[in-house]
């Protein structure tokens, strides 16, 4: 059962019936799942928490670019590091945005299951 849940999450489906699409495209979700009906929004303000992750997921993506720039140029400013990192990292925010909302609903249907 974890690789199917697992499977779903890499696939971005939904996390009850983990067959119907999360997205439609691009960044637009689905107000609730096209195969069981599941509301993916259970209230306002419900993906607050998958900013967390998406930080996290940030974080761990320029740590690791400005880790390989530092191997591959040490004598390279911090700050062009930093800012170079930055920039290479601005393709990937839409992809960190998305699977940081998929992991928060996973989350949140693992943690409190009951709720609807």
């Amino acid at each position: 059962m974890f690789r199917k849940k697992l499977k779903a999450l890499f696939c971005r489906r939904c996390p009850v019936c983990l067959e119907g699409d999360i997205f439609e495209r691009g960044m637009r979700m689905h107000k609730s799942c096209p195969v069981c009906g599941t509301i993916y929004e259970r209230e306002p303000g419900y993906f607050l928490g998958s900013l967390y992750i998406s930080y996290a997921l940030a974080t761990v993506f320029i740590g690791l670019g400005m880790l390989v720039l530092h191997l591959s140029f040490p004598d390279l400013d911090l700050g062009l590091a930093v800012l170079i990192a930055g920039v290479l990292f601005l393709p990937f925010v839409p992809m960190v945005t998305r699977y940081s909302r998929v992991v928060w609903m996973y989350f949140d249907r693992w943690a409190w299951p009951s709720r609807k």
